[in-house]
């Protein structure tokens, strides 16, 4: 039987039963009449080459309830934006791509950053910030959806599920936060098992379990999902990281730009599967190893900037506490495994964590070096203050690179 458990402060919306998609989708379409539904999809021009993407355009060309899709399009030469272009063609929405390797979109980049927007790291935080962005410029959308373009069993209910409680006018939420299992003969989703919520636990141990913004950021079921919904005036206030921790920061971004009783999230599906990373110890720079560095860095900074100290004592401490949570998250999901007959290589396990230590220690040394580090991508309001004619020339630019 499905749980219906709330969290104390995160509004939950467990999948209770397979109610059918066309009826959530009626019922959308209804609300988007008066609140237009923008879909944003980062993408690699790779991920066009990986059946995931081709399943996700299909599903779309089911969805009668999004009006716009903007893809995001990254790492792509001129005739391959133009295959995407081709691909993209066969949806039934409004469609513009964002060719961010293009001559136009490129002289864009090199204003901001003339004018000092850390827009110099290129990434999923870039091509997303910039997709905002050209949402933004049109104040028709009520709400922005967005997800990965990976997902092996992408089905359309993911995504009406994760619009659903932002444009329903009977609620009043302004951001929702897709989660899912991340299950198949086995348990996957290591950083969020083995390093996320370990590390956020052991910071609660050590700097009080009154922390507010901890105890948010341990609500939630998945943090590290690339799914969520929000609504236009919150989207453009906030801030996006151009690291691996833009997961982290965008919940940071949410909860000291709205309320959280208006922060839900939604299962939006039973199981997910996507792209798999490697772990190793050998390179710091690339796969989960770096990524668990980027969120425990974006973490210390929140934390610093909301004037908790970070002594070499607190990191040593913040270590022993870390192996401790880690550990014994190890042991539960030991549990699970076996009751439910998954493989689990508890030694595996064990030796993942040992790597993710090292990522607290890789970011404790890289943020006692630089305590500011890279900076996180100024909100649209900034921009639209900086340079008044920006979204009109950026519309004109993603006009004529689809035209």
């Amino acid at each position: 039987m499905p749980d219906f458990y709330q969290n104390r402060l995160i509004t939950t919306l467990q999948k209770l039963k397979d109610r059918p998609v066309d009826d959530i989708e009626d019922e959308i379409v209804k609300f988007s009449r008066r609140r237009k539904i923008a879909l944003l999809l980062p993408a690699l021009y790779s991920e066009f080459e990986k059946p995931a993407m081709h399943k996700i355009i299909e599903e779309l060309k089911k969805i009668s309830f999004i009006e716009t899709v903007v893809l995001s399009l990254d790492q792509a030469n001129e005739a391959q934006f133009r295959k995407v272009r081709e691909y993209m063609s066969v949806l039934p929405q409004n469609v513009k791509i964002l060719w961010n390797h293009g001559e136009r979109i490129q002289n864009l980049y090199t204003e901001l950053i003339d004018e000092g927007f850390p827009l110099n790291i290129p990434g999923k935080g870039r091509v997303v910030w910039m997709g905002m962005g050209y949402l933004l410029a049109d104040s028709k959308h009520y709400a922005i959806a967005l997800h990965d373009c990976d997902i092996v069993n992408y089905k359309r209910e993911l995504l009406a599920r994760l619009v659903y409680p932002v444009v329903h006018r009977g609620l009043n939420f302004e951001f929702n936060k897709g989660y899912y299992a991340r299950v198949t003969d086995r348990l996957y989703g290591r950083v969020m098992r083995l390093f996320y919520t370990p590390i956020i636990r052991a910071l609660k141990k050590i700097i009080g379990f009154d922390n507010k913004f901890l105890d948010y950021m341990d609500g939630f079921r998945y943090a590290l999902s690339g799914e969520f919904a929000l609504i236009r005036e919150l989207a453009t206030g906030i801030r996006i990281s151009p690291t691996w921790g833009l997961e982290v920061s965008l919940l940071s971004e949410v909860y000291q730009n709205t309320s959280i009783k208006r922060i839900s999230q939604t299962e939006v599906m039973e199981t997910y599967e996507h792209k798999h990373s490697e772990l190793s110890k050998d390179d710091p720079n690339s796969g989960l190893l770096r990524m668990a560095t980027d969120i425990a860095k974006t973490l210390f900074r929140i934390l610093a900037q909301d004037g908790i100290t970070m002594s070499e004592a607190f990191f040593k401490t913040l270590l022993a506490t870390y192996f401790q949570e880690a550990r014994g998250a190890v042991e539960s999901y030991n549990a699970l495994a076996l009751l439910n007959g998954l493989h689990f290589d508890r030694h595996k396990e064990i030796r993942s964590v040992e790597t993710f230590a090292l990522a607290i220690e890789n970011a404790k040394k890289e943020y006692m070096e630089n305590p500011i580090g890279v900076r996180l991508i100024s909100p649209w309001a900034r921009v639209d203050s900086a340079l008044p004619n920006f979204a009109e020339k950026l519309i004109e630019c993603v006009e004529a690179d689809n035209s």
